[in-house]
């Protein structure tokens, strides 16, 4: 094996033993990020409205939270207003976190929680929805032509949704490719209405 190609085997083991020693960190992954099946239509006010989270990769954003959830509310014609919260499992206290999202396309939104961060790129895809019970989403970062950093997300509109939904969900992100093994299933059970 040559340096280059060392180098690169060292970088990627770094990147995942970041995530491992985070414990709850985004989860990396080798590579460029894969293509996914885009949605052809979406309706952004239907989507609107409340969704609990099922399950999720981890990732350092919602470490220790439970019945997490995310409102989503139009502001314009291309513009969406997001609270995401949940319950902190260690002190008890609700949290949440204020974005903006622009939506770009059918299903691609870019979603931004500081000022500054880009509402350019796409990283909140919606891989399917049908509005009523089930949402999957998907994003993934290339940081290096060598490793890229995936979100995977099951939403529901229910805290306990059926089996069927769920399966609906899962079936997304199969015929997407998108592994389910990094799926870390959500407390949503003793939390206060909304």
């Amino acid at each position: 094996m040559n340096h280059r190609s060392n180098s690169h085997l060292w970088l990627l083991v770094s990147i995942v033993l970041s995530g491992v020693c985070l414990g709850n960190a985004q989860v990396p992954f080798p590579g460029k990020c894969p293509d996914v099946q885009l949605l052809d239509s979406f309706d952004a006010e239907a989507y609107m409205g409340i969704w609990y989270e099922y399950s999720a990769y981890p990732n350092t954003f919602e470490l220790g939270q439970e019945c997490v959830y995310a409102n989503y509310s139009i502001v314009d014609s291309s513009t969406v207003s997001v609270v995401n919260g949940g319950i902190s499992g260690v002190t008890g206290q609700a949290t949440n976190a204020t974005a903006i999202a622009k939506v770009l396309g059918p299903g691609q939104l870019a979603v931004a929680f500081y000022e500054g961060q880009s509402l350019t790129n796409a990283n909140y895809l919606v891989l399917g929805t049908d509005y009523e019970s089930y949402a999957v989403v998907y994003s993934c970062t290339s940081i290096t032509q060598w490793a890229n950093i995936k979100f995977a997300w099951i939403l529901t509109r229910e805290r306990q949704p059926s089996a069927e939904t769920i399966d609906v969900a899962k079936k997304i992100l199969d015929d997407n490719k998108v592994s389910q093994e990094y799926l870390s299933k959500t407390v949503q059970q003793n939390c206060p209405q909304l």
